[in-house]
């Protein structure tokens, strides 16, 4: 009975011990849906435009091969002119569709979870970029961190620059995009601005440029950013400049360290000072008075003087006065473009609607749905608060001679 007995308790032992010895084969079965890296094709960039009634979408897809340091054989800007990317474009009725025929044509599997910036084209804003953002919330390779950026004219022009300095055209824009604001619009932002009320979209805009003129040389195809494009809920209703841009930022607190050129003297056209604006800060305070509704927009900034090409001596009063100066501009620039938004475009891209929300709750649900034709009825007056801490590492223009300088 005891060696019986013992048989029993050795045989339970065992039972015991056999998951311990079934389970690991069982987990550890391999990567059964594995993707090896050379069958996959990593999209840096992608181009989204209207053409014909249909999707045009344009991808740009990373070369590894080609991929080496500048100077070596197919390195980005190197001496064997190899381009270290390949560009495909295809249309069809939705950007889903159009990626499907592109995929048709390839060796390997697109793979978007390295896409680093997007460009929305001109014709497509214009229609609406609902479409665009379906996909995007939908397919789980999409990057929330991907930049966003406007195209003048078709957005898959801006990928086949030829962007010399930089491995290839995304990661210039990409760059480019970083230096236009200091929040760049991203998918997480963007989406997040059309499903709030009282904001809209003010996406950077940019557009092709030749690096040199003809009667200078040979110059090659490059990137420039000229402006914001400016929308109404997801349309793209109008354009800012490249100056109206920059003082519509400060006024969102989102400009990155803008430069300012202003005229102190009318008998010297010619001369100017250049200032560049720092730690650039912006306040909106809603008010309401029985109907009527308006806002101050509160802009505070520190500067120093970049350039001077004047006979002021900046030393004296006149360091006081060009801050004035640069007061008065900031702040009929900033109402000038506040107009300009709010009126001729009818977009609330300042997000006036979400402070006046904030403030009066119970007023902004009785006209949030019709915010965009009440917009121009609003009062919108801009305060500027600008200090001029530095005229740089020299007192007066280097271009003056002392005793043709202006003290008074």
């Amino acid at each position: 009975m005891r060696g019986g007995k013992g048989s029993f308790h050795k045989a339970v032992l065992r039972l015991r011990f056999l998951p311990a010895l079934l389970l690991p084969p069982l987990v550890l079965t391999g990567c059964w849906d594995r993707l090896e890296v050379n069958d996959v094709a990593f999209v840096l960039a992608t181009a989204t435009d209207l053409e014909q009634g249909k999707i045009r979408a344009t991808v740009q897809i990373a070369l590894p091969s080609s991929l080496g340091g500048a100077g070596s054989e197919g390195g980005g800007g190197g001496t064997s002119g190899n381009k270290t990317y390949l560009m495909l474009s295809e249309t069809a009725p939705t950007p889903y569709q159009a990626n499907q025929l592109m995929q048709s044509t390839l060796s390997r599997t697109l793979n978007f979870s390295h896409r680093r910036v997007t460009i929305l084209g001109e014709d497509f804003a214009k229609a609406g970029i609902g479409q665009f953002l379906d996909i995007f919330g939908r397919y789980p390779q999409n990057r929330l961190t991907t930049y966003i950026v406007l195209s003048r004219g078709p957005g898959y022009k801006l990928l086949g620059v030829d962007a010399p300095i930089e491995q290839s055209p995304s990661e210039m824009i990409r760059e480019l995009t970083k230096s236009a604001m200091k929040d760049p619009v991203c998918v997480q932002s963007l989406v997040n601005t059309l499903l709030t009320e009282g904001i809209d979209l003010a996406i950077p805009v940019m557009e092709t440029k030749e690096s040199a003129p003809k009667r200078v040389g040979e110059g090659q195809s490059l990137v420039k950013l000229s402006g914001l494009g400016v929308f109404r809920n997801n349309r793209l209703v109008g354009y800012l400049n490249s100056e109206q841009g920059q003082m519509a930022l400060m006024a969102m607190g989102q400009a990155l360290n803008p430069k300012v050129t202003l005229k102190l003297d009318e008998k010297y056209p010619e001369e100017s000072v250049t200032v560049v604006l720092t730690q650039n800060r912006a306040k909106l305070r809603p008010h309401l008075q029985g109907s009527d509704i308006s806002f101050d927009i509160e802009v505070k900034a520190r500067g120093l003087v970049l350039e001077d090409t004047t006979h002021q001596n900046l030393q004296f009063t006149m360091m006081a006065d060009l801050e004035k100066r640069c007061n008065e501009y900031i702040t009929e620039a900033i109402q000038e473009v506040v107009q300009e938004a709010v009126r001729k475009h009818r977009a609330d891209i300042f997000g006036l609607g979400v402070a006046f929300n904030n403030k009066y709750p119970a007023e902004w649900k009785k006209i949030h749905d019709r915010w965009h034709e009440k917009l121009p009825e609003v009062e919108v007056r801009v305060h500027s608060e600008i200090r001029l801490e530095s005229n740089g590492e020299v007192i007066n223009s280097l271009g003056i001679k002392e005793e043709r300088l202006e003290n008074e």
